[in-house]
């Protein structure tokens, strides 16, 4: 299959977990659901990009222990290429453990990255981005992620990145940057003022399109100056676990459909409401029909 979009970045398991209401520190409470599905904000929206019909590929890098084999097989499954996911023996892979609150569909995610190394520049497998459209990463590893967005730009490919929270060099991945999509919690935490100057001061970084996802307001974003605020779509939600990394695969479907600005949020927003009716960050991931059935009604 020829892969339209790379994906480079974090990848975990994810144990998940419902509560009645989030305990007390020194007490204890039953889950009264549970869940084991593969995570990670990369890896979820090639997942996402998969369901919707795309060829999609991850690099990032796992051990050889239950976790990792756990990880990779969950990518296969729903079609994402492996082939560029590095494999460091004898280590523990990336999990987390996140507690959802039933009232408010809210979660609280303990994670952490293991004992596998940082995925290096040198690992990438760079003949494997040949041909494909879109970069996609996700602001860990930067190193490799900055090497990637360089090779991507020489090659001609669009990159976009995914700004959870602020780091180190970020500033110069938003310099190799055409799409960034940025959480409500980034422009806070970076201090640049209301949304609409947050807009204009991410897209001065070199960003041609910004957007910030504002939760269950939807998202705003600006292109050539003109912004856009899109509400999001009206869902019983069960768990927001996921809802990021799946509106970054959707609007990447857009990009690669051409779609105005507007028609891209739409489009993410309505794909990362779906999900939220189910429990993890990737049983919920709607499939195109669903999207667009959702959207005509």
């Amino acid at each position: 299959m020829q892969l339209d979009v790379i994906g480079l970045g974090h990848c975990a398991v994810d144990y998940v977990g419902v509560v009645e209401r989030y305990p007390d520190v020194d007490s204890k409470i039953e889950l009264s659901e549970f869940s084991m599905q593969g995570g990670g904000p990369a890896a979820t929206a090639m997942v996402t990009l998969a369901t919707l019909g795309v060829g999609a590929g991850f690099f990032g890098k796992i051990s050889d222990d239950d976790f990792g084999m756990f990880i990779r097989q969950g990518l296969r499954d729903v079609g994402v290429d492996t082939s560029g996911l590095v494999v460091e023996p004898d280590k523990v892979s990336p999990y987390s453990f996140i507690a959802v609150e039933r009232k408010t569909a809210k979660r609280t995610i303990f994670w952490t990255r293991g004992s596998v190394a940082p995925l290096e520049p040198d690992e990438i497998r760079f003949k494997l981005m040949q041909g494909a459209k879109i970069l996609h990463v996700d602001g860990n590893q930067m190193e490799a992620q900055i090497e990637a967005a360089k090779w991507a730009r020489s090659a001609g490919m669009q990159v976009v990145y995914d700004a959870g929270s602020p780091r180190e060099r970020m500033d110069e991945m938003m310099g190799l940057t055409d799409v960034l999509i940025a959480s409500e919690r980034f422009a806070a935490e970076m201090g640049l003022g209301a949304l609409a100057d947050s807009l204009k001061k991410l897209h001065a970084k070199g960003p041609s399109t910004v957007v910030i996802t504002i939760g269950e307001e939807g998202s705003v974003g600006m292109e050539n100056d003109e912004t856009y605020i899109v509400p999001a779509a009206a869902v019983t939600a069960t768990d927001t676990t996921g809802a990021g990394d799946v509106y970054h695969g959707a609007f990447i479907y857009g990009m690669l459909q051409g779609w105005g600005l507007r028609e891209r949020m739409c489009f993410a927003n309505t794909a990362a409401a779906l999900k939220c009716r189910s429990l993890g960050g990737r049983a919920g991931i709607p499939s195109l029909e669903e999207v667009h059935k959702a959207l005509s009604s």
